[in-house]
């Protein structure tokens, strides 16, 4: 007897899920070095300094970004033995109430704490040497590609009290898109 096929529940949706997931495609990029001017701050006594102004771009015109990853090499101009680790947030730190400007000489910056707002995104660590391996993923990263607004911060210790300067460089940014 032939009759309408049966499907299970959801199997429709399930079907179209991994059909679209199937669609993505990840595309490589290279960025060019950037360069970060520390004020001298040697430990952020477990909060992050985020800038002032974020890293804005154009959003993309649909959703179609899905994530976002990016390697590189984190270079000092000293060398140090110190793990920096690196947070996202798509909130404006000057609107957040966690957050506050930090002592005199180091304008242009927000000491923030650790909230619901703020993602671990990735860390470099140095030992005893002027250079150290990143990767920066997460879904802030990705949000704030989305909304064309992230800031990026760091949270450390045992920096010198020094003004620090750290160059990203050799980055790759690794988007993937699907629809």
């Amino acid at each position: 007897m032939m009759g309408k096929p049966y499907l299970p529940k959801g199997f429709l949706g399930l079907a179209l899920g991994v059909l679209l997931s199937a669609c993505s495609i990840p595309i490589t990029v290279n960025l060019p070095d950037q360069t970060l001017e520390l004020p001298g701050l040697s430990d952020t006594f477990g909060k992050v300094v985020y800038p002032q102004e974020a890293l804005a771009s154009t959003p993309p015109s649909v959703d179609v970004v899905k994530g976002l990853r990016v390697d590189g090499l984190l270079e000092a101009s000293q060398p140090l033995t110190a793990t920096l680790e690196f947070y996202a947030r798509t909130k404006d730190p000057s609107a957040d109430p966690g957050c506050q400007a930090p002592p005199l000489g180091s304008a242009g910056v927000y000491l923030c704490a650790i909230g619901p707002d703020d993602e671990k995104v990735g860390e470099a660590v140095f030992n005893g040497s002027q250079q150290a391996s990143f990767t920066l993923q997460g879904t802030k990263l990705t949000e704030g590609i989305k909304q064309g607004k992230l800031w990026l911060g760091l949270k450390y210790q045992g920096l010198p009290s020094t003004p620090l300067t750290l160059t990203f460089k050799d980055m790759k940014a690794t988007i993937t898109v699907g629809f």
